[in-house]
């Protein structure tokens, strides 16, 4: 049962994870809307309040702090990243975050290291011909990318060492963020421009707000993915997801490619493929001889 658990919260981050991805970008291209801190203090202060009525809260926040420091910075580099760069390239850049995390793990298979090996090729093949275009973006997906590996490994050994659980994990979070990211919106001045009258439409707020929410439920189902899946299962996960934005961005957005990027995309989803039957084989493995042992019982 934990095995299927762990297969249904990789769909639901991974579904999650498109539609946060592409609602930001539609409220950056829709409203010219750049305020990283009010983003991120307004999605926090309703994932706050959200857990509070999802149920009572028991740890302290002291055990989260490390986490939160990491997180922050990931999410910061990773939006101010998509800010100044394209959807397909940022896709294509965020495809190496499995070589990082991959290379922060005590063991692993060989089809795993295939994988790897595929996904992070083809990571490159799409993007050397662009590198030289925006090096402050590509330098904040790769920091991006070493963040959300170190956030994945930390929350999943707070809960295993500390038993905190995903939406425990996610209010812990939220609480020792708000504090320094109301001082970021402050101090940038994002807060008083906020109030002006282009941002208080209604169009606007509601906007706002679902985004928020899309970054409620991100959140919730990436520590929930973490939790019944290993780091490495959320990485190609992340990396399914972003060949299927990058495909949307090439068709429905009209941004440009060329045969270079649509090889990498490919030698990409050839190691999330390879991956994706590995972890078939081992659910059936498991789940095979328990339905067998039935059959004979009933047999007996």
């Amino acid at each position: 049962m934990k095995h299927i658990l762990g297969l249904f919260y990789c769909i639901l981050y991974g579904g999650c994870s498109f539609c946060f991805s592409l609602s930001v970008k539609y409220l950056w291209i829709k409203f010219q809307f750049r305020m990283t801190f009010m983003l991120l203090l307004y999605e926090n202060v309703l994932t706050a309040i959200i857990c509070l009525f999802m149920g009572k809260r028991n740890h302290t926040s002291k055990d989260t702090l490390i986490y939160s420091f990491i997180y922050s910075l990931q999410t910061f580099s990773g939006m101010k990243g998509l800010q100044i760069m394209n959807i397909s390239m940022y896709m294509t850049l965020r495809r190496t975050l499995i070589l990082f995390v991959f290379m922060m793990q005590k063991s692993w298979k060989i089809s795993n290291f295939m994988s790897v090996i595929f996904i992070t090729l083809g990571a490159i093949i799409a993007g050397q011909e662009h590198l030289d275009e925006n090096y402050l973006g590509y330098g904040l997906i790769i920091l991006n990318n070493v963040f959300n590996a170190l956030a994945l490994h930390k929350s999943k050994q707070l809960n295993y060492e500390k038993q905190i659980d995903p939406l425990e994990l996610l209010f812990q979070n939220s609480c020792n963020q708000i504090p320094f990211l109301f001082i970021g919106a402050y101090a940038t001045q994002e807060l008083h421009e906020f109030m002006s009258p282009p941002y208080m439409s209604e169009q606007f707020l509601i906007a706002f707000t679902l985004v928020s929410l899309m970054g409620f439920m991100l959140c919730y189902s990436t520590n929930l993915c973490n939790m019944y899946n290993s780091p490495i299962a959320i990485a190609i996960t992340h990396n399914i997801k972003d060949i299927m934005i990058t495909s949307y961005s090439f068709f429905f957005l009209k941004e440009e490619y060329d045969f270079q990027i649509l090889a990498g995309i490919i030698i990409s989803y050839l190691g999330s493929i390879l991956y994706s039957i590995q972890k078939i084989k081992e659910i059936k493995s498991l789940y095979l001889p328990l339905s067998q042992n039935e059959k004979d019982g009933k047999q007996d």
